[in-house]
This record gives C-alpha cells, structure tokens and sequence, in this order.
C-alpha cells in the first residue's frame, strides 16, 4: 500500500509503504517498509490541496498562493546490506528481522508552477463578521479537473476569498493560468458537477460558505465567463422565530430526478452539510428551499466535512466524488466534528456508527473514501488511517509526525514479505495441499456425474 500524504508543520509530502496490519502505536506490530519527506518548504507553505494526474504526476496547491505541477519518477530502494544470495534467498534466518522487501521508492521533482493566487485583503472585512474568533486567511478550497476530462489538463482552483483560477498543463508540460474569476465570499466549498448529462459546452458548480447561500454557476468552456443560475433560500425560522444561520460546509451533486413536473425549471438535485449539524437535501424542480432539513447531532455540534459511501462496498462516487444515483435513499454520508469523531449517517439521518472510535484523539481535518472501499483519515493526532468503508476496521495506523490535511492512496497493493527457506517451504506445502483438495474435489465431482449419467441410461433401456 502506497500512500501520499500532505503534512502541514513542514509543508511537505510525506510517502508511506505499508502492509495491510501496520501499526506504529504498537511495537509489536507491523511496521511501515519506507517514510520520506519532499518538497518540504516550512509552516507557511504548505500544502492545501492534491490532486493525482497520472501515476507519474500530481498536481499541488499550496498555502502561499503558489500552484505546482510534480513529476513523480520511482527507483528501487538502495540497501547494501541485503543478506541474500543469488537467487534471493535468505541464507541465515537469523538475518531475516534485518532484511526488508523489495520496493520502489519514489522522487518528487517540481516541474512547472504558478504563483500569486490567494487575497488575503479581500477577507479582512468579512473577518470582522464571521463567528469565528480567528482572522480569516485566505486558502485552497478546491484544486480538481474542470470536468470529466480524460487528460486532466485543466484544472481549477478556488480560495476563501473567492477566486476562480483556471489553470491549464500545456502540452509542454508547463502550468498557465488562462483566467481569473471572481465569486462571492467567503468560500468552504467549490463543487464541480460530473455527472452523466454533464454538458459539453459549460461548467457547472456549486459553492458556499459562511451566511453565503448555495449557488450554481455555469461557466463557458473557454472560461472568459460565467453566470449564476440558481441561488438557493434559506429555511423558514425555527420555533422560536428566530432567523437560522447559513453556512454550508461541503456539497455533493446527485443525478437529476427523473420525475421532471416543470420543464421550465432547472433539474439538479444535490446535498449538503452544514457547520451547524445539518443534513440539507436540495432539488431544483422543488424550489429555490431545501425540501428537507435533518439535525444529525442533538446539539448541534459544529461538522466539517463530506463524503458519500455505499453500504455494500460498491463505487457509487463519480471521480470528483459526486453522487451516481437518482435517489437520496442512496445517500450514506461520512463526517466530522471538531472534536475526534468521524460519523456515518445514511440519508434520513440516522446514526449508522462511528469510525476510529476510541483511537482517533484529535480533529480529524481529512476524510476521504477512495474507490468506495477505504476510508483515509488524518488529523491533528498526526496518525494517518485507513478503514475499512463496509467493517470501519482500521487497516492502516501510521504516525507521521505532522498534522494532516490531504491523503492519496496511490494502491492498496501489499509488499511481498522476504521469506526464510523454512517459511517458504511451509508456504509450498500448504500451495500443494490446497491443490490436492482441489484434485479429489474435482475427482469427486466427475464420478458423481458419471454415476448419474449411467443411472439416467439404464433408466432410458428399460423404458
């Protein structure tokens, strides 16, 4: 298992090889085979947002206003020290604790960058109405394809003060940022919509924030321009009249309802989460009010986050995490609050359990489903997490030594582990043993067979 994780007290990558069982907590358990740094450059900038190309490239926002483009190149790993012969065996088994596997390890190289992309003056007057205690400081929100783009050579990247940048990969290999839009601020969230009536000629996206209201935006595919097209209300009071607070925190799109009764209205239909607990649930064709709102926690407790997972552990998320359903009976939604719980609801707001519990002990900044089989987890513990999405058992535990905010799971493939002579022969006789189950199995089931076809023959005879 190959993972990329961004480590916010050195703004760097760090890259971990593991096996499934890894455990750092436990000195008795498995350890990870390699943890590196790159691209370290400091506290101030560090990353906010990844973004996998290909398996050779990634594409990086960090918190200095600066967008890069790294080239990924692996080579195997160095060890002199390797106690093996010719053919790769182990020749003394008091050498095996000593040896490790063989692996690749990977080199970062900045390739390509673009820089001056945050606004720090344009949240100074929104700082002074926020709830929040701290100054706003402008940030990465967004960094994704702009569509279902094959190559992935356009990209954009939203901040909190609302600038749209659209940056292209040439085919020189080289980043330019083609434009610079401007939306209204503060931003949690910039979700792009790719789902199958995605069109060809525009954009779509969904974005809000603190008491600024969910919008769709459609942008022309040469980017020169854009125009709101929607804008939701907020709920009626709440029993004691009193006007209830905006602020969205995370959204994701679902398919459009297939029970069209206007034509004239847009069909797009999409949920949210808010920061004061709520599960939002939007339709288009029902009006501009959500036609549900759920409290997920009694108190309100502040949530951050949102991801959609499938109980039956099949893909359901398009690849900028959208919703492939018509339904919101489909939707199951992780998140979490500003304490150390991660939350698994379904969509009519039950509790389906918690993740981690009992293990995670700081804000859990990152959660990720990927491939709608893991969960990826880091926080302010500076432990790294993989779960199981379908049994919430923890796969992966691995101290990284820095808070975290972004997680890429390269593969989930397990490193082969070196084996002395004894361990392999026993490994070659339980392989022969399988197989001879597997010959009398078969042996078994061909007499079986030919009995009952000379059973149905002689039945044939006598008739």
């Amino acid at each position: 298992m190959r993972l990329l994780i961004s480590c916010v007290d050195n703004g760097s990558i760090k890259e971990i090889l593991c096996n499934v069982g890894t455990d750092t907590s436990l000195q008795t358990a498995l350890q990870p085979f390699h943890v590196a740094p790159h691209l370290a450059e400091g506290l101030k900038n560090h990353i906010n947002k990844l973004w996998m190309i290909s398996e050779n490239e990634v594409i990086l926002a960090r918190n200095s206003g600066v967008v890069e483009l790294v080239k990924i190149s692996k080579h195997a790993r160095g060890d002199e020290a390797l106690q093996t012969d010719t053919q790769g065996e182990i020749k003394d088994e008091k050498d095996l604790s000593n040896v490790l596997p063989k692996f690749d390890i990977s080199k970062f190289e900045i390739v390509s960058s673009v820089s001056n992309l945050l606004n720090d003056a344009k949240l100074e007057l929104l700082s002074k109405k926020s709830v929040k205690r701290t100054k706003l400081v402008d940030e990465f929100v967004t960094l994704c394809p702009t569509k279902k783009d094959p190559l992935n050579s356009t990209f954009v990247a939203a901040t909190k003060s609302g600038l749209l940048h659209v940056i292209e990969k040439g085919r020189d290999g080289k980043l330019k940022k083609l434009t610079s839009l401007e939306v209204k601020a503060p931003l949690e969230f910039l979700q792009l919509y790719d789902l199958e009536d995605a069109h060809d000629n525009r954009i779509l996206f969904a974005y809000g924030g603190e008491e600024n209201l969910v919008k769709l935006v459609e942008m022309k595919s040469d980017f020169k321009s854009m125009k709101q097209i929607w804008e939701a209300k907020n709920v009626k009071n709440d029993r004691l009249d009193m006007r209830v607070p905006v602020w969205p925190m995370a959204l994701k799109f679902l398919e459009p309802s297939p029970g069209v009764t206007d034509k004239d209205k847009l069909n797009y239909q999409f949920s949210t989460i808010t920061r004061w607990s709520h599960l939002i649930k939007y339709s288009t064709q029902h009006g501009r009010k959500p036609f549900a709102q759920i409290d997920l926690l009694p108190n309100r407790e502040p949530l951050s986050q949102m991801e959609i997972f499938d109980t039956d552990g099949k893909s359901i998320t398009s690849p900028l995490g959208n919703l492939q359903s018509k339904t919101f009976d489909d939707l199951n939604v992780i998140t979490a609050d500003y304490k150390r719980n991660v939350f698994k609801f379904d969509g009519n707001g039950k509790m389906l359990g918690k993740i981690g519990r009992g293990d995670i002990t700081g804000t859990s900044t990152y959660n990720h489903v990927h491939n709608g089989k893991y969960l990826l987890q880091g926080g302010l513990d500076r432990y790294v997490r993989v779960f199981d999405i379908k049994t919430n058992k923890m796969l992966v535990k691995a101290y990284v030594s820095s808070r975290i905010n972004c997680i890429i799971m390269l593969d989930d493939v397990d490193i082969e582990m070196p084996l002395s002579p004894s361990a392999k022969a026993a490994k070659e006789k339980q392989k022969r043993k399988i197989a001879e189950v597997e010959d009398d199995a078969d042996d078994l089931w061909n007499k079986l067979k030919e009995k009952a076809g000379t059973s149905k023959d002689n039945k044939k005879s006598k008739n």
